[in-house]
């Protein structure tokens, strides 16, 4: 029903979207009203904004006395205001990002002995115009909290709604994913000056683009209802500005040092982890031409030599251990220019660069399967901002930016990969791994205020173009050995007889006889180059309108489309339908208030409601062009024993007659649309003296069409729709039109007899349990699948007091989510099974509690500190086993099998009981299924606890140079945290069994015990 109601919502006002010519960052600006000491308006006043040390704007009064001036840098600013037989005002203020700030300025009567009147500004004024539900990180916060590895990411736990204890490349809010992966994909953006930064090709699991924190002025994450002027996300949106140059020479050089021997043990491995780290860099700012043109660069490098162990199955020596040097390298670059022309043109140009390297990374502890890993960023961003008239501005973007991950094998020897009983060998099957994006994005904003009503409209175009190239099994796998031996090291060594190192010294003949129950050998053949191209466009209008002199409108209609998300143009494997086009009903309409009721501008109740798309990731688009069309390529397989390893496809070309081969495709069903979600707050801001403010907000998300995968290779049972049947047996002439492979990805119907031209019969069977033999993963989305999520957020903010700067954030938040992302199966493998998959997600924790805190003293001596607590997050669970040939059913306990608690001494009630180690309370029986199923977060996280603290020393060496000494201590009450689980329910009660934490917990750096870092800085 909300689709209907988004197209109503369109007809009202496409007049309107006509007009406009993206969604660019929440507006960043000044607003106020001028009056006299009496309470008169004062139309035609004159109004100056300076940033301390740079750019100048300006504005006039309306005849209502309103002003503003739109789309500014966040920065300290000086607000003067003049008026022709008035005194002369001054103000100063703090403009953050995304803050569209009120500055009311009463001018007294002109008199001989006051000209100009200094009146101070409380920095801990809140916004009431805006109903958005966000939080700032302020230039002083990025400046002196604690930060454990300088990723600026980690400082939004500072902001209320945020609830992941450890961060990689994106804040967690509700309904986020906090561990990067695919269940958060298109359900966050970050822009960087007002253009887009994050990337999409594939999930933020593979990495991101990043700057140096040095190289941040301040940023903004708002966690609900951000207005019209800003989409293509589902859930959280991140505004980064960086820094620019002034008047005055500006910058620093720092260093950033740790190692091991300050570290205490690790939680889990209870010993000391050898560990080295080495961040070092710099900045420079000035001016060109006074007032008129500024620049500003920032370096930062990062050099973190380690040591991988492992232990790996396959050895010469028994029990033998295995160390390897792997380096992590890191280089940001970024360099801006600002030129102010005139009053009314403006203009700057940034450029950035980002380069991460790691040297070796192990899998599957085998050496063989070592890769070597990068990420690579560049891009630059043109603005120019030009005040048509006093109160009508308009602002161009234009931009392009270029993304690439790859994986590489470290030992790049052309081998085969070999999946054997426990032991995978050889180079890694999904590698080389190359995701290329390229960007161009341009923008058109327009900012006209006229009367009660700020308008906001606006139109952008993204060209993005992925390419790459991903052949999995370019080098061809044996992926099953089935034996009747027993696995042992003594065994594999004579496979293996020189090592793994060098493929042609492997016993293949030795490998072929030990799979004597059969093997599985899977190798691609044909063209695996990406090309997909998007056309991107957005429009929007927004209109804050001042209905009442205390109650402001937030009024907003958004469309997106993404041209490119869905490739109808390929020709698919017969059996396959092409997917139809990506739905255009995008519209996006939003809704809010804010409400002073004193009218004294420290009180805000705020609310409102809204539609919002998510980015589309191209992780599934790349495959289905990839996997799902045998004209262009295939992996093609072969089954039985003694398969004549290395080379079983000699002499073959199964690209020449794809049907006599096992394939595996990977399609888009048809009917896939563009994720969206509907998100509602209400809440209060509030000063309360003391320099203090404080908010709280009830906030609502709800995600439908979520992304999930759908196994093709399954036939729903007539009788009971959530059981399986094996096609091979199921599929006849007489059934073949009212069945089809797999949640309709394959439909029999329309699949034409090879032989006689006619549809279905023996064709239709042999497409199935022939040509799609193999694992057919169907990408999907559905309404069944998304996230509910609940929250509770409340922050406090102290502004600086007698040297003493404070801040608090706690969220009360329950998550749940029915699918784990694109590539994640549910457990029970036909569509009505997604509304039995809620459960809490794994980003649900309920309480999440950040508090910081900063005390300058005398002497230079300042202490900063940060104390973090998180409940416990959910874990994923699993039986370790799987039923009816399923691979998604790894929460299922098989047919005529009860699950019992350890020291069960009843009779068993069935054939079979499995001692489980989770709570029975996480296992019930499902009687239309007809198996035990245990829940799919059913696993609670122990709480986390971390207290950070940096002591600085700051001492001048020159007029304006000070030179800094500190030295941070992460974890400084050593509290073990767990970053992962053993979840198994059928794991025993040893080491790893259920509950108990698993490997290492070195890396992230937030789960680490006790660890020193020492710091060196000027700043100038």
């Amino acid at each position: 029903m909300v689709r209907p109601l988004i197209r109503s919502f369109f007809v009202l006002v496409v007049s309107t979207l006509l007009l406009t010519a993206v969604a660019m960052a929440q507006q960043t600006g000044l607003s106020g009203v001028i009056v006299d000491t009496q309470g008169g308006v004062i139309s035609n006043a004159t109004i100056e904004a300076k940033v301390t040390g740079g750019a100048v704007y300006h504005a006039k009064s309306n005849a209502l006395g309103s002003w503003v001036i739109p789309n500014l840098a966040a920065a300290d600013y000086t607000i003067t205001a003049t008026a022709p037989g008035f005194a002369t005002v001054q103000k100063k203020v703090l403009l953050l990002v995304g803050q569209l700030a009120t500055v009311d300025v009463t001018l007294p009567i002109a008199s001989a002995t006051s000209n100009v009147v200094v009146d101070a500004t409380d920095q801990t004024a809140i916004d009431t115009t805006s109903s958005a539900v966000a939080g700032n990180i302020t230039p002083d916060e990025v400046q002196d909290v604690p930060v454990n590895g300088r990723n600026y990411v980690q400082l939004s736990a500072l902001v209320p709604g945020i609830k992941a204890n450890s961060f990689g490349n994106t804040p967690a809010a509700s309904g986020q994913s906090t561990n990067g992966g695919d269940a958060e994909t298109g359900k966050f953006q970050i822009t960087l000056d007002g253009l887009q930064f994050s990337q999409d090709s594939v999930g933020s699991s593979f990495g991101q683009p990043h700057i140096s924190q040095d190289a941040i002025s301040q940023f903004q994450i708002i966690t609900d209802r951000f207005d019209a002027t800003s989409g293509r996300s589902a859930g959280i949106y991140v505004n980064v500005q960086s820094k620019t140059g002034a008047n005055t020479i500006h910058g620093s050089a720092f260093g950033y040092f740790r190692n091991s021997f300050f570290n205490a043990a690790d939680p889990v491995a209870k010993k000391v982890i050898d560990f080295a780290d080495q961040q070092y860099g710099g900045t420079f700012g000035g001016k060109i031409k006074k007032d008129k043109m500024w620049y500003f660069g920032s370096y930062e490098g990062e050099h973190q030599p380690g040591t991988q162990t492992l232990t790996p199955y396959v050895t010469t020596t028994a029990g033998s251990l295995i160390t390897h040097p792997s380096t992590l390298k890191i280089n940001e670059y970024l360099g801006r220019v600002d030129y102010q022309r005139s009053e009314k043109n403006r203009f700057f140009l940034r450029g950035d660069g980002f380069k991460q390297n790691t040297d070796f990374v192990p899998q599957n502890n085998e050496l063989t399967q070592s890769y070597t890993s990068s990420v690579t960023s560049d891009g630059y961003v043109f603005d120019w901002n030009h005040n048509i008239s006093a109160n009508l501005v308009n602002d161009v973007h234009a931009g392009f930016h270029y993304f690439q991950f790859q994986n590489t094998p470290y030992y790049n020897n052309n081998s085969i990969v070999l999946t054997l009983p426990s032991a995978t060998v050889g180079e890694p099957y999904n590698e080389p791994e190359i995701f290329d994006q390229y960007t161009q994005q341009y923008r058109d904003d327009l900012f006209w205020l006229k009367g009660k009503h700020s308008f906001k409209m606006g139109g952008e175009y993204l060209y993005t173009v992925h390419g790459g190239a991903f052949p999995q099994y370019l080098r061809g796998g044996l992926t099953t050995c089935s034996s009747s031996q027993t696995a042992s090291q003594a065994l594999y060594n004579t496979f293996f007889p020189n090592g793994t190192l060098d493929p042609t010294t492997w016993n293949y003949t030795a490998i072929n006889n030990y799979c004597d129950k059969g093997e599985i050998f899977t190798q691609a053949f044909g063209q695996y180059n990406i090309n997909i191209k998007r056309n991107i466009i957005g429009v929007w209008a927004q209109d804050d309108w001042k209905i009442l002199t205390r109650l402001t409108l937030n009024l907003g209609l958004r469309y997106d489309n993404d041209l490119g998300a869905y490739n109808t143009s390929y020709v698919p494997t017969p059996g396959l339908l092409t997917p139809n086009t990506n739905p255009n009903a995008n519209f996006a309409p939003r809704l809010g208030f804010a409400y002073d009721p004193g009218g004294d501008g420290k009180t805000s109740i705020r609310g409102g409601a809204g539609l919002y798309f998510a980015d589309q990731v191209a992780n599934a688009v790349i495959d289905e062009e990839l996997y799902s069309s045998t004209a262009r390529a295939l992996q093609a397989t072969l089954s039985g024993t003694n398969l004549s390893l290395p080379s079983p496809f000699a002499g073959q070309n199964p690209s020449s007659n794809p049907t006599n081969y096992v394939t595996s495709p990977q399609p888009i069903l048809r009917g896939a649309k563009t994720p969206y979600a509907l998100q509602a707050s209400f809440g209060v801001a509030r000063q309360i003296g003391w320099r203090t403010s404080v908010t709280a907000d009830a906030v609502h998300m709800r995600v439908y069409d979520d992304y999930t995968a759908l196994s093709g290779n399954l036939l729903a049972n007539p009788a009971n729709a959530e059981q399986n049947l094996n096609p091979t047996t199921a599929i006849n002439a007489a059934t073949y039109a009212s069945r089809s492979c797999g949640n309709g990805g394959i439909t029999l119907d329309s699949v034409t007899n090879l032989a006689t031209g006619a549809p279905g019969g023996a064709a239709a069977k042999q497409v199935c349990n022939n040509l799609f033999g193999g694992s057919v993963r169907n990408f999907s989305t559905q309404p069944g699948a998304g996230v509910i999520a609940d929250a509770l957020q409340v922050g406090v903010q102290h502004t600086v007091t007698k040297g003493f700067t404070g801040a608090l954030a706690y969220t009360w938040g329950r998550t749940k989510n029915s699918t784990n992302g694109a590539f994640g199966y549910p457990n029970k493998p036909f569509i009505p099974g997604l509304q039995q998959e809620w459960a809490n997600g794994t980003d649900d924790q309920r309480h999440t509690l950040t508090v910081h805190g900063s005390y300058n003293w005398k002497y230079g001596l300042s202490l900063s500190s940060l104390y973090h607590y998180g409940s416990g997050l959910a874990f994923a669970t699993s039986s370790g086993s799987t039923v009816n040939g399923y691979s998604g059913s790894t929460r299922t306990f098989g047919a005529g099998v009860t699950p019992v608690a350890p020291g069960f001494t009843g009779t068993c009630p069935t054939t079979t009981c499995t001692t489980i180690y989770a709570p029975l309370s996480k296992v019930s029986y499902d009687a239309g299924y007809g198996y035990y199923v245990i829940q799919r977060d059913g696993f609670r996280g122990t709480p986390y606890q971390r207290l950070d603290a940096r002591l600085q020393e700051s001492f001048p060496i020159h007029e304006r140079f000070h030179a800094i000494v500190a030295v941070e201590a992460f974890n400084l009450a050593n509290h073990p945290n767990y970053g992962n689980f053993a979840t198994a329910a059928t794991t025993g009660t040893g080491t790893n069994a259920y509950g108990h934490p698993t490997a290492s917990s070195g890396n992230p750096l937030e789960y680490f015990g006790r660890n020193l870092q020492f710091i060196g800085r000027i700043n100038f």
